[in-house]
């Protein structure tokens, strides 16, 4: 006999109905659960991509080469344009890290918004932090390609992932830069979606592909990594986001987020200040 609220089963008890998740549960969000094992393919087929065809790596970073096996972008501005784009991410990054302890001490973010900006400042420590700088570009010891043979220098060209000793510090695999720039784009969409149309979101995302793949091709062309280097980076980056995702429940968060409410503290706080100094300047001439 099937249970029926307010009825008894036939032992004697009564039916007690089940709860239903919340409907703002990450951890049941069908389109997380649809995302990450589209995340986990793409890792699956980049891998095994990159161990089939090591040779990939060489030939993409050819285009950029001339027969002397130089990188003809180091001979225009764009080393100067990387050096920019790199302290642009690196001051967003530390002003986001920042920012999100002096909110969380003072109490100016809190719920849902602290738990968004704490979301992607976790990615930009631990993805590329963590992750790239401290674990696999200091232990993996992988050339950059503007040292290798191929391309006029002394060490060998080993494939992504291999373990060797042809660089000692600051290595090839994986790019802190492609690593920063996956951050926080992915980071800038995931906290934004809720609060964009359709043809919002469209753009977002190829707004965040566009920077990420700029990145990538402006390290490639200067000789600076490989493109495995590049494409690993940013699955670290969206491995972390990830994660970090239902840890967070960024499900539920992101729907109360108010993206802008640091904005305007700031501006309140600029105006005061400004009112105070003046106040100060007119006290001190009267006086």
């Amino acid at each position: 006999m099937p249970a029926i609220f307010g009825l008894s089963t036939p032992n004697g008890l009564r039916a007690v109905p089940k709860s239903d998740p919340p409907p703002n549960s990450s951890r049941h969000d069908p389109f997380y659960d649809r995302l990450l094992k589209a995340f986990l393919l793409a890792v699956i087929l980049a891998q095994a991509g990159f161990a089939a065809f090591p040779g990939v790596d060489l030939a993409v970073s050819r285009l950029f080469s001339d027969a002397q096996g130089v990188f003809w972008a180091n001979l225009g501005p764009w080393p100067v344009v990387n050096a920019v784009n790199k302290k642009l991410m690196e001051l967003v990054a530390v002003l986001l890290v920042i920012g999100v302890l002096l909110g969380a001490s003072t109490g100016r973010l809190r719920g849902a918004d602290l738990r968004c900006w704490a979301f992607a400042a976790l990615n930009v420590v631990i993805a590329p932090g963590l992750i790239v700088n401290l674990v696999l570009k200091s232990h993996l010891g992988r050339a950059r390609p503007d040292y290798v043979a191929e391309f006029g220098g002394p060490a060998a060209f080993t494939p992504a992932f291999q373990v060797t000793d042809q660089c000692v510090t600051n290595c090839s695999f994986t790019s802190g830069e492609v690593s920063l720039a996956a951050s926080l784009a992915i980071c800038a969409v995931v906290m934004l979606w809720r609060q964009l149309r359709i043809s919002g979101r469209v753009g977002a995302v190829a707004l965040a592909m566009s920077v990420i793949v700029v990145v990538s091709m402006l390290r490639i062309s200067l000789g600076r990594h490989f493109l495995s280097d590049a494409v690993f980076s940013v699955i670290v980056s969206a491995a972390v986001a990830m994660a970090l995702y239902p840890l967070l429940d960024m499900r539920s968060a992101r729907t109360t987020f108010a993206p802008l409410a640091p904005v305007f503290w700031l501006r309140v706080r600029l105006i005061k200040g400004y009112a105070i100094s003046v106040a100060q300047l007119r006290h001190w001439f009267a006086s």
